[in-house]
């Protein structure tokens, strides 16, 4: 299996309101459709962020189309000028690409086994030189111990590569050890997940040096290696061409993913057939060449009960069991339930280099993993859990968070702002309301809502500030509303409110049409970096004479600030565009005062990607 991976501009905001919460009712309805069998039930788990595959087909597809890539090097200098540094062999893909500094030009690739050429293909460069040789439809397959000869048929200058590589897993040890033709080794570790672009950058990986044509690569300390881990190596020369290859010695292990029918592992022996079964249902299917399998169920649902098994070099089966998990950013702990007594594996951060932890669930199942000073918990997050059985087979579920912005909020002075959240589910919800000033986090409360249930939090008895944005989490992933509610008083009694939806999605550049800064309207602009780490935004002001200024903010990570547009631009008529380096959210709150005092006051969320910009 190779792994490679107008509308109009609303002038109104009520409008633009209706039609993010219309998409994001449609979501988890759209999540549940599936193809095939109508009547199949579909336990893919509904991410209102499109995050996760929303169906098996969706997820089959992603897995089907995952790739192992070639990390970057920066080595010496082509041993021939025509052909550059950094030609990639592929032993267990039977492939070799690279660049040449001919354009256009054919290039023979030739595969040598001693004295003998087994394969030659000639190819054509493309307009950037770069030129791929496919040996699997000459059914020449490269071993560790060739060479592969590359000529520029323009110039014939050519290069050879020495393709040693051959490794072996000590899972006991942690370890992976073997030969090799380059000067470095580099290993990644493929962990039993659903996250796609696995290598580079793989749950773990490490470079040794490469002494007397051998290599170890010991990841005692640094990561457990268990049963059903692979790992791609690459032998990387001094002209950074490089050797791909998957180390062996791996005793076969069934991974489970019942939300997606799937039935996944890596197996040393490519080529073999594997068969396996699921509640009665059989598929058969190979070995590729990189030692993956994969067995589709796309016509049964896979469920807690059923068992599965396998003829995966001996006789192997494991039965599926239930797990629920929720990741709150409050504590940065993810917690949940599975089977009693087992290991626990969690990868966390899945679109980056996941953070991989393990746990024992305790002899009630539950199980807990604190990942402070780890990772840090954004409330955007999608994760997986497996759970392991006592020969190492192992059962895989996805899950995931996500998150409300509301950048506007105010607690001091006669300042008065509620968050506002609805559970339309039938089951509880757990949600985290997390309160952002210009100094970053000031406070958190952790709740469950009630099955379609709507709750109210007074913002003013946690926190005061003038400057409160707040994150309002569903840890557990279910699909949840939120609002924001600010009021302004007069001795004591409401005078004025305003109210905004929230935003799930943090951008980069958004649009704020509406602003007044002359007479007695005063416009402010409401920015929260919800990043781990500080950025600069830049604001830019337009009247109807077009760009009137610029004014830049630094936010602080999980930090909120307020800019009064008066301060920058005096105008009946003003705009705003805020743009950042990082994903932010940007609202903009306009009121209007009589004799000085606020008596009135609107706000809205602002507009990204109008134009698909």
């Amino acid at each position: 299996m190779k792994k490679g991976w107008n509308v109009r501009k609303l002038g109104i905001y009520l409008l633009i309101g209706m039609l993010v919460l219309g998409i994001l009712l449609l979501a988890p309805m759209m999540a549940i459709a599936r193809g095939g069998d109508a009547s199949q039930p579909c336990d893919a788990p509904v991410d209102p962020l499109g995050r996760l595959p929303s169906s098996p087909e969706e997820a089959h597809k992603k897995l089907l189309e995952r790739k192992i890539g070639w990390p970057e090097d920066e080595g010496a200098e082509a041993q021939a000028a025509s052909v550059k540094a950094g030609v990639n062999v592929s032993l267990p893909f039977n492939s070799v690409e690279g660049y040449v500094t001919n354009p256009g030009a054919n290039v023979k690739v030739e595969v040598i086994r001693g004295a003998t050429t087994i394969g030659t293909l000639t190819v054509k460069a493309n307009e950037m030189g770069w030129f791929n040789a496919d040996f699997n439809p000459l059914s020449v397959d490269i071993k560790s111990g060739d060479q592969v000869k590359v000529t520029d048929l323009a110039d014939n200058q050519s290069v050879t590569i020495n393709c040693v590589l051959a490794a072996n897993i000590d899972y006991d040890q942690d370890k992976v050890s073997g030969t090799a033709s380059g000067t470095k080794v580099r290993a990644y570790v493929i962990t039993p997940n659903t996250y796609y672009g696995d290598v580079p950058p793989g749950a773990f990986s490490k470079e040794v040096s490469v002494s007397g044509g051998a290599f170890n690569v010991d990841m005692k300390n640094s990561f457990n290696l268990l049963p059903g881990d692979a790992v791609v190596l690459y032998s990387i020369d001094a002209a950074s061409n490089k050797v791909m290859d998957m180390a062996g010695g791996v005793v076969g292990r069934l991974v489970v993913y019942p939300q997606y029918d799937e039935v996944l592992g890596y197996y040393y022996q490519t080529g073999t057939t594997i068969t396996v079964n699921v509640a009665g249902r059989t598929r058969s299917v190979p070995v590729m060449g990189d030692g993956f399998f994969e067995a589709f169920f796309s016509d049964y649902n896979i469920k807690a009960g059923d068992k599965v098994t396998s003829n995966l070099g001996g006789a192997r089966e494991i039965t599926v069991r239930d797990v629920s998990a929720t990741l709150d950013p409050a504590t940065g702990k993810l917690e949940g339930t599975a089977p009693a007594n087992r290991l626990i594996r969690v990868a966390v951060g899945l679109n980056t280099r996941p953070v991989v932890l393990e746990t024992v669930s305790d002899k009630d199942g539950k199980f807990s993993v604190d990942l402070s000073g780890k990772y840090t918990v954004s409330g955007q997050e999608v994760f997986n859990v497996a759970w392991y059985d006592d020969d190492g087979d192992a059962v895989v579920y996805d899950f995931q968070t996500y998150s409300w912005y509301l950048a506007e909020g105010c607690t001091e002075g006669e300042f008065e702002t509620w968050v506002l959240v609805q559970n339309p589910n039938n089951d509880p919800v757990p949600v985290t309301l997390t309160y952002m000033t210009n100094q970053g986090v000031a406070a958190s409360e952790s709740h469950t809502m009630a099955p379609n249930s709507r709750k109210s939090w007074l913002v003013n008895s946690k926190v005061k500030a003038w400057d409160v944005s707040t994150m309002v989490t569903s840890t557990s992933g279910a699909w949840i509303i939120a609002e924001r509610a600010v009021y302004g008083k007069r001795g004591g009694v409401f005078v004025w409110g305003h109210d905004s939806i929230g935003v799930t999605t943090p951008a980069k550049t958004w649009y704020l049409a509406e602003g007044c800064t002359e007479g007695e309207f005063e416009t402010w602009v409401l920015v929260q970096n919800p990043n781990d780490k500080p950025v600069k935004v830049t604001l830019t002001f337009m009247t109807n004479k077009g760009v009137a200024g610029t004014k830049e903010l630094d936010l602080g990570a999980r930090s909120r600030r307020s800019w009064r547009v008066n301060d920058s631009v005096v105008a009946w008529d003003v705009s705003t565009m805020v743009t950042a380096p990082e994903p932010v959210i940007a609202e903009r709150a306009v009121y209007g005062k009589r004799g000085g005092v606020f008596v009135w006051g609107h706000d809205s969320i602002g507009v990204v990607n109008v134009f698909g910009r």
